[in-house]
């Protein structure tokens, strides 16, 4: 299902001071993509590049700047002659790049067991550490990054595979918008079992247990893409509960 709407979005939270080391640029990608996450701005939303600079009492360069970022990660696109507008997100071929990933990098995984060296090891432990830092960091923007952190602990497995072409495809469809959501709606107990994932495919590579790091990576990633057709399955529940109620 494509959600589609397609209202001018503009900015109508009071305007903060750009505080520590933020840029302005890094404030408004920051303020867009939270509102994109919460579902704020939703799937086809145009947005105002006047609007959210004067809104956000910055320039409209850094708006720019974070719109230009913001495309790149994948979270809207530009369009000639429309401009910004939130991404649509299409839940059925969401789940088929899942699909297709836990397929590779299950190969690959598979692979990187029977070739990983200690040192290896060692840097993909250390990325694990990051990751579960940030989850219990109240400070830090959890989902995104977890997302970042966890898109380099998968691609640091693809590039110890030594399958160039696993890692070129595999790499394709690690959308950091799409990871960045999928994060969002872990709750406390999937992070815990992402992380105890983690950890168990470090035990495969420890053990050069091919077998058990295929099936660990393709479940990780399954699960991933079950907790985001679940919530997705649920949104649409509320929806059509709030159109039977609205004919009432």
């Amino acid at each position: 299902m494509t959600i589609s709407r397609t209202p001018d979005i503009t900015a109508k939270q009071p305007s903060k001071p750009i505080t520590g080391g933020e840029t302005a640029m890094q404030r408004v990608y920051t303020y867009v993509r939270d509102c994109i996450l919460s579902g704020r701005f939703e799937s086809r939303d145009r947005l105002s590049e006047v609007s959210i600079a004067t809104d956000l009492g910055v320039s409209r360069t850094p708006v720019r700047e974070a719109f230009r970022n913001l495309a790149a990660d994948g979270f809207i696109e530009l369009k000639p002659h429309v401009g910004a507008m939130v991404r649509p997100w299409n839940f059925d071929e969401l789940n088929s790049s899942f699909v297709i990933r836990a397929d590779i990098e299950a190969q690959a995984a598979s692979h990187a067991a029977r070739r990983i060296t200690k040192d290896e090891i060692d840097e993909l432990a250390a990325l694990c550490d990051l990751i579960e830092q940030t989850g219990n960091d109240s400070e830090t923007p959890a989902p995104q990054s977890r997302s970042t952190l966890n898109r380099r602990l998968h691609l640091r497995i693809l590039q110890i595979s030594g399958l160039a072409h696993a890692e070129r495809a595999a790499t394709q469809l690690m959308d950091l918008a799409v990871l960045t959501m999928t994060f969002n709606q872990f709750d406390a107990e999937e992070v815990r079992r992402s992380n105890s994932d983690h950890r168990v495919l470090l035990r495969a590579f420890r053990l050069k247990d091919d077998l058990l790091a295929y099936a660990i990576m393709r479940a990780h990633i399954l699960t991933a893409a079950g907790v985001l057709r679940e919530r997705q399955d649920v949104t649409q529940a509320d929806e059509k509960a709030c159109d039977r109620s609205a004919l009432r």
